[in-house]
């Protein structure tokens, strides 16, 4: 389903800039696009359509995520000083509305779905100013966690890592259980056997993720260079 929304962005979004152009314009109109979905999942939950699975699998509950990026880099373009102004004040809103939220929905005894209501979006646009602050490389604390080399080796290989990863799981994980049954007999060790699967399982997929990278994705990487 989020390969499924992924492609829908890369064929739509270029129309709306070839259409639209202007990036105040542009702007506008993804916030728009921003609060629709926001609307449009309180509605769905406040008439009970649980089976739409409202919170996860559609382009309608998860589109957000896309829309903060492209709001993120508009502002950029629009202004290339105001997120870095208002940097703070952003951060400091959106935790604070998390905050806000969640002691209203302690007072009503969490009956509202805290992710699919707000959750997602607040998270996102909080880690929508990571990756900008990753990118402008002006913060020194940032700038020294993401070039730790191992953040480095899972960021190149994560998109096979993220695609690959929930296939071998459910193939590997089994047999992997199995296997490690012969090692830990004993059922006092089941929670270690199922800690030992898993790395077995996550080293797999790492493996893999590696060679993808590697042999099928850098081929590609490569071709940007001739649209430069």
């Amino acid at each position: 389903w989020s390969l499924a929304i992924e492609e829908q962005f890369y064929i739509l979004w270029p129309i709306a800039i070839y259409i639209i152009r202007k990036p105040q314009y542009l702007l506008a109109f993804i916030i728009t696009i921003l609060v629709a979905v926001l609307v449009i999942r309180c509605l769905v939950w406040i008439n009970h359509y649980e089976d739409l699975a409202y919170f996860n699998l559609y382009t309608f509950s998860r589109i957000d995520g896309i829309c903060i990026g492209c709001m993120l880099a508009l502002l950029q373009k629009i202004n290339s000083r105001f997120l870095t102004r208002h940097m703070s004040t952003l951060v400091l809103f959106f935790a604070g509305l998390n905050f806000v939220f969640y002691f209203i929905n302690r007072y009503y005894q969490f009956s509202f779905p805290y992710l699919a209501l707000v959750g997602f979006t607040t998270f996102a646009m909080l880690f929508g100013l990571l990756v900008y602050e990753a990118v402008k490389a002006e913060n020194k604390l940032i700038n020294t966690i993401f070039n730790w080399r191992v953040l480095k080796f899972f960021g190149k290989i994560s998109y096979g890592f993220y695609i690959i990863h929930w296939p071998v799981y459910v193939m590997l994980f089994p047999i992997a259980m199995e296997w490690s049954s012969y090692l830990l007999p004993a059922s006092s060790f089941t929670n270690a056997q199922q800690i030992v699967s898993s790395i077995i399982c996550t080293a797999a997929a790492v493996c893999i993720s590696v060679v993808s990278y590697q042999f099928f994705e850098m081929p590609f990487l490569k071709l940007k260079n001739r649209f430069n």
